[in-house]
């Protein structure tokens, strides 16, 4: 049964703040759309002036909410891929907001990683690295992972592991890989997270999911405590919508509540999870996330589905 707005668990400020101070990346990962997105979507640098809006606006919020602010930047692009963000990273935590890190680490240096101490910063740092044998993740990220491992071990050597997680999307791996992914990072003492990849939103085709007729909500939840903003101040509907297809917003002409709170993004609210009517192309309808049925039996059946398909795929394969 769908809900109605005012039944929904949705304060009326995010939580987090995902923003893109720049929408550039070093990697050319396969389970990512970005490759594609870069010749399509509008790509830039933030403006120092609307970067320090935002998170003057958000740290206004929390403070006047009391709630703890998260911020992440990029999630279009790699953070380290501009030496100024040490300093965008200074801000927001002078700001009084925590933040925490989302990174390939290829671009993470140890002049970086001194840097980013020096900053202040003890947050929790999340590092994507699909495979562990040079060619599966060459040919997963695009990278060199020579690069990247020595890159992890300055940090490690630097910063308490247990502020460390591994993400491992085991995406075309060949037999095998998945044990040696766990057997190096338990010897390491890193812990290890290896969920399955999504197809953002229908951006990856190569990822089959199937599209829903009708939508009763989001099992990730991201727009009830999310917001993601690009580079010139655009808010988007949801991480996933890289492709920037639902616009909600813009930060550089409205505040945080007025985007959040406003007649766009409430639109889209209804349309996820209160049974409005949306076009049979809208983005949740494309992602795996979307729900179409709140059934404990059709919840379990696919939680059972996920389950089996990625003990496969990281404990047998």
């Amino acid at each position: 049964m769908a809900l109605r707005l005012e039944d929904l668990n949705r304060p009326p400020y995010p939580k987090q703040m995902i923003v893109d101070i720049h929408s550039f990346c070093n990697a050319k990962c396969a389970i990512c759309p970005y490759d594609d997105l870069k010749s399509k979507n509008k790509m830039g640098m933030m403006d120092e002036s609307l970067f320090v809006k935002i998170i003057d606006d958000f740290s206004h919020l929390s403070k006047i909410y009391k709630f703890n602010g998260n911020v992440i930047f990029c999630n279009m692009g790699e953070l380290f891929f501009t030496k100024d963000v040490i300093e965008r990273i200074k801000y927001v935590l002078k700001s009084g907001l925590r933040f925490n890190i989302q990174t390939n680490a290829a671009l993470m240096s140890d002049i970086m990683v001194d840097r980013l101490l020096e900053s202040g910063f003890s947050g929790a740092i999340t590092i994507s690295c699909h495979g562990i044998s040079p060619d599966v993740y060459q040919h997963v990220m695009g990278l060199d992972i020579r690069v990247t491992l020595k890159n992890i071990d300055y940090l490690i050597s630097r910063y308490p592991k247990n502020r460390i997680q591994i993400q491992a999307i085991p995406h075309e791996w060949p037999k095998g890989e998945a044990r040696r992914v766990r057997n190096y990072w338990q010897r390491k003492g890193i812990a290890l997270r290896m969920p399955l990849p999504n197809n953002r939103g229908g951006l990856l085709p190569s990822i089959k999911s199937r599209c829903k007729k009708a939508l009763v909500g989001c099992r990730a939840g991201r727009p009830l405590g999310e917001m993601v903003v690009c580079f010139n101040g655009d808010v988007t509907l949801c991480c996933n919508d890289m492709g920037q297809q639902e616009i909600v917003g813009n930060l550089a002409q409205n505040t945080i509540e007025e985007v959040w709170n406003g007649d766009a993004f409430l639109n889209r609210i209804e349309k996820i999870y209160c049974g409005k009517a949306s076009d049979y192309d809208f983005i949740c309808k494309m992602c795996e996330f979307g729900q179409e049925s709140n059934s404990q039996i059709f919840r379990l059946i696919r939680n059972i589905r996920y389950s089996l398909k990625r003990f496969m795929l990281t404990r047998i394969w």
